[in-house]
């Protein structure tokens, strides 16, 4: 090997934890990314799902091992941590030493330290590092639960970051300026696996055969993100349809819809995710307009087109940009009705086949190649603590 294709080592703190359920960019990345390095994968997660899994034994949950060379841990929030910037930044440091006391017990070296969340940027003094990396996947200022400086720490990590990547063309345009080494790789898609929605063999759920179509269906984080109140005009205008949300809920106790006709039927596994698609009549994008979503490169979209299904979005800058050829744009819960039964009465033909035309370069492998020349590329710092 040349000196611009030396072997590194990567310690990815992340605000994602590692699960099977909403295997999103950072763990597709980090997953393809161990196929070559050593990848330690730090996260958060809830105090309650943290004593969830210990006390019923589920050890995988905050600690375990992805193949040969990838190594995850779960660290919970300390209690009231998010009530407390001196508790969040706590948390933040514990996770940060968890992650360089694990790279010291297996050897990591020429280490290349890869960030999903800014707050990380004030524990840079755990590592010694000889590239920092910050993948920016959200525009997190716009997050409820988001700590109160972020934009500002954001603005520190983009300063001192050998390079920055964004998941999205909006969000590309609102970094743009902070770090002149910024590259937008918008989100990607495992074309083979959501394809099998497509195909004859894959069975459907038991749960979601009960449910009576048409389905409207989505899949991902249930969140603020979503508009509840078009979902909720959905269900009542259209009776005969049926709503389903399949996702883990993140910052809300229960989905604010209660209609007869709206299933939320909680997180299922990454790998049964083709036979729910499969089951979907017609896949919606159904986010709010908002400071937060108007930054969004949607992972699912892809996802849904993969699989060969009709989709109806709300006008998500990036979904307009990339995907209104083969997408219905909806402004409002009449508009969004309106093109959904068309949808369901017309549906667009041989849209997989439309989507596999553009799969090169949106594959998470194609993704990882590419992010993986930039990073050799880098010039090589010494390895030190900075």
């Amino acid at each position: 090997m040349t000196e611009k294709t030396e072997q590194y080592d990567i310690i990815c703190l992340s605000h994602l934890k590692w699960e099977q359920t909403l295997f999103q960019r950072p763990q597709q990345l980090m997953k393809l990314f161990s196929q070559q390095s050593k990848v330690i994968y730090v996260a958060h997660c809830s105090t309650k799902d943290f004593m969830s899994a210990v006390f019923s034994g589920n050890r995988e949950f905050y600690a375990g091992q992805f193949g040969e060379n990838l190594h995850y841990r779960t660290i919970p929030f300390l209690p009231f941590s998010r009530r407390s910037r001196f508790l969040q930044r706590l948390t933040d440091r514990i996770t940060a030493f968890v992650a360089r006391r694990l790279a010291c017990r297996l050897g990591f070296q020429n280490v290349c330290l890869w960030l999903y969340y800014p707050s990380y940027v004030r524990h840079l003094d755990l590592f010694s590092h000889t590239r920092l990396v910050y993948d920016c996947m959200d525009h997190f200022r716009g997050f409820r639960a988001s700590v109160g400086n972020i934009q500002d720490l954001e603005n520190e990590l983009m300063k001192k970051a050998d390079i920055v990547f964004t998941g999205g063309r909006s969000l590309q345009r609102s970094k743009e300026g902070v770090n002149p080494k910024t590259i937008c790789f918008p989100s990607g898609v495992e074309y083979e696996h959501f394809l099998r929605a497509a195909g004859a063999e894959t069975p459907v759920p038991g749960d979601i055969c009960d449910i009576p179509g048409p389905i409207l269906g989505y899949f991902g984080a249930v969140d603020e993100r979503l508009d509840f109140t078009l979902l909720d005009r959905v269900c009542e205008v259209r009776p005969d349809w049926s709503v389903v949300l399949i996702g883990p809920l993140v910052g809300m106790n229960r989905c604010p819809v209660d209609r007869p006709n709206f299933h939320h039927l909680g997180p299922r596994k990454y790998a049964d995710l083709p036979g729910y698609l499969k089951a979907f009549d017609v896949c919606m994008m159904p986010f709010v307009i908002s400071e937060l979503t108007l930054h969004i490169s949607p992972t699912k979209m892809p996802e849904y087109l993969a699989g060969g299904k009709p989709v109806i979005s709300t006008p998500i800058p990036d979904v307009v940009a990339d995907y209104s050829d083969v997408v219905s744009i909806a402004g409002n819960a009449e508009e969004f009705i309106e093109k959904t039964r068309l949808l369901l009465e017309s549906p667009p033909p041989d849209l997989h086949v439309r989507i596999r035309r553009k799969a090169e370069t949106k594959s998470w492998q194609y993704i990882a190649d590419r992010m993986r020349e930039h990073v050799i590329a880098l010039d090589v710092k010494s390895s030190k603590k900075r």
